[in-house]
């Protein structure tokens, strides 16, 4: 016959394995292997940060001022570029990591010349030699003629693509 004692051995097995099952759950879903097709996902966190930078530094401080992009460009100044966009890019967020990341870049700007060909300029940045990188663009509105674009129509407003390469030292 059953007792009592029967009754409370089987629901100590059955939450015993329940609580095997629920560890060994937690145990490999938060184990992570990085496999040959996971790689693209820190070249995305890349892109995205590169694009996020060049986001902010096409918003404007305030209403009715030129926005950091716009500014460089037409001034002709590749230092002050890089010396934003780097510090956007490589600016850690993470309190217990000391000092910066190490994202370098390649800047150049792409327009269409008065002969209707599509010409490009180097716009600041480092020599890349490594294989992973990535590129990140933005459309720069120009409302007056820019130094460093001697071949650009200047009878209208035109937009000039930035594009950057980025890469980790």
């Amino acid at each position: 016959m059953v007792t009592e004692d029967a009754q409370l051995y089987t629901i100590e097995g059955i939450a015993a394995a329940f609580m095997i099952v629920v560890t060994a759950y937690l145990v490999v879903s938060t184990t992570t292997v990085l496999t040959q097709q996971d790689v693209h996902i820190i070249d995305m966190q890349l892109q995205q940060l590169g694009n996020d930078a060049l986001a902010m530094m096409d918003s404007p401080d305030s209403y009715g001022a030129p926005n950091v992009l716009t500014t460089v460009v037409i001034d002709d100044d590749p230092l002050l570029f890089g010396q934003t966009f780097l510090g956007y890019v490589n600016n850690a967020t993470d309190i217990s990591v000391q000092g910066y990341d190490r994202i370098n870049y390649s800047a150049a700007i792409y327009y269409q010349n008065t002969s209707n060909q599509i010409n490009h300029t180097p716009f600041g940045g480092g020599t890349y030699y490594r294989e992973n990188s990535v590129k990140v663009s933005r459309w720069v509105f120009l409302p007056e003629p820019s130094p460093i674009l001697p071949d650009l129509d200047s009878s209208v407003n035109r937009s000039v693509l930035l594009e950057v390469q980025l890469w980790r030292e």
